[in-house]
């Protein structure tokens, strides 16, 4: 039942964000980049939604379920919004910036290291797979949260004002790569210690990122 309280306290957390990003960002008639990262808060409260439902019901047996499409969801949305809405501000692609897209790339090589733990894990390959295609949107999403985490001001003060959310992103990243970790090796205390920030994450992501676009407009 730990698996269960865990998702459980994301569920709360991710609803409370999804409807304060409801508020703000649709009613509003905020930007279509906090839309988007509203949308990857609504796919992880729909995708921990499921797995309560799931756990309630008693079907712990399964590869492949709704939860995984949460995941994609989340880390698609967040890869989508910074690669196809952020980055072309972000970086003109000069060589300027070139040692900041290579040191970004240990995002998502972290990513890759803690998906070898789950490699070499005892869990069934059809397991495997479907954590590495988790892991695989992950990274794409680490790579550019740490890239525009990293990269220098440019002339309208975007990326300074969006850094922390970057950051809280980031952050994401890692505890649901870890969290998949937790899983396969069915470590209840690790389980737990990566929900409670991830939990953290999904309360805070929207509110850091609505102070950021709120700088940049001044």
């Amino acid at each position: 039942m730990n698996a269960y309280y865990c998702d459980l306290l994301i569920l709360v957390a991710s609803l409370a964000g999804l409807i304060y990003g409801i508020v703000a960002f649709f009613l509003e008639k905020g930007p279509l980049y906090a839309r988007m990262v509203t949308g990857a808060v609504g796919c992880m409260m729909l995708g921990r939604l499921s797995e309560v439902i799931r756990e309630l019901a008693g079907f712990q047996d399964g590869t492949f379920h709704l939860n995984v499409l949460g995941y994609i969801g989340v880390f698609l949305f967040l890869f989508t919004a910074n690669a196809g809405i952020m980055n072309g501000l972000a970086d003109d692609g000069s060589k300027a910036f070139l040692k900041y897209r290579l040191i970004a790339f240990l995002a998502p090589l972290g990513i890759a290291l803690v998906y070898l733990l789950i490699a070499f894990s005892n869990i069934p390959v059809s397991a495997k797979i479907i954590h590495g295609i988790l892991a695989f949107f992950i990274s794409l999403a680490s790579y550019y949260h740490f890239k525009h985490a990293l990269l220098p001001d440019v002339e309208f003060g975007v990326i300074r004002c969006i850094r922390g959310y970057n950051l809280v992103a980031l952050a994401v990243c890692f505890l649901a790569v870890g969290e998949l970790a937790a899983h396969a090796y069915d470590s209840s205390l690790l389980m737990l210690i990566l929900s409670i920030p991830l939990a953290v994450c999904m309360l805070m992501i929207l509110p850091v990122l609505k102070g950021g676009i709120a700088k940049w407009k001044i």
